[in-house]
């Protein structure tokens, strides 16, 4: 059986540094906006936000070909191979699924959330509602959309790091005097549900 370096495997896109975030709300903070420093994480967002969609295709039979992007059909068969039918591309479906897994790119009840932001981030072209784009999801939380409270806070998917310290990241940052309403708003929000969470409580660390 061939080696897995001998197949073209599909690459997902990182997390989002930190430091990215950082710069953003720093800027945001002194009343700038910063159109370069918003699509900068824009862009980075919604490019691991576009590899978490095909994940969650892949999760359920239809990866996609990472030579032409066709979505195929699979059985998940652990000894399958997946062939496209549109190009010469083969691959064996265990060597796919391991070049996703344990990577915090199969978001279940945060793909509702991923994408709305992928469809109205492409369409907006306004900074100030970009902002808004991205700040919103980074403070979604998994099966939010359904009302449930409990759910893993979906920037763990989205953000380097551990979730411990990713959240106490998001905590501390700088949000400054000049941040839009709606951002403080969401802030806020976020405090709360997350004080109130049971990931908060040690859960999952």
């Amino acid at each position: 059986m061939a080696d897995d370096s001998e197949y073209v495997l599909p690459k997902w896109e990182p997390r989002v540094t930190k430091l990215q975030i950082e710069r953003l709300y720093k800027s945001v903070g002194n009343g700038i906006v910063d159109e370069e420093l918003i699509n900068d994480v824009g862009y980075s967002l919604f490019a691991r936000c576009q590899s978490i969609l095909k994940v969650c295709e892949a999760v359920i039979g239809r990866p996609h070909c990472p030579k032409c992007d066709t979505a195929i059909e699979s059985k998940k068969w652990e000894e399958e191979i997946i062939k496209c039918p549109k190009c010469d591309w083969t691959c064996p479906w265990k060597a796919y699924q391991k070049t996703y897994k344990h990577r915090g790119l199969f978001v279940g009840g945060l793909k509702h959330d991923v994408r709305e932001f992928v469809d109205r981030f492409e369409n907006s072209h306004s900074p100030s509602d970009r902002l808004i784009l991205i700040d919103s999801l980074l403070h979604r939380f998994h099966w939010e959309q359904v009302g449930s409270d409990s759910g893993r806070p979906g920037v763990a998917s989205l953000i380097e790091g551990k979730m411990k310290e990713i959240m106490e990241f998001l905590d501390r940052l700088s949000y400054g005097d000049h941040v839009p309403a709606e951002v403080s708003r969401t802030r806020e929000e976020w405090r709360k549900k997350w004080s109130e969470n049971p990931w908060s409580k040690g859960r999952g660390r």
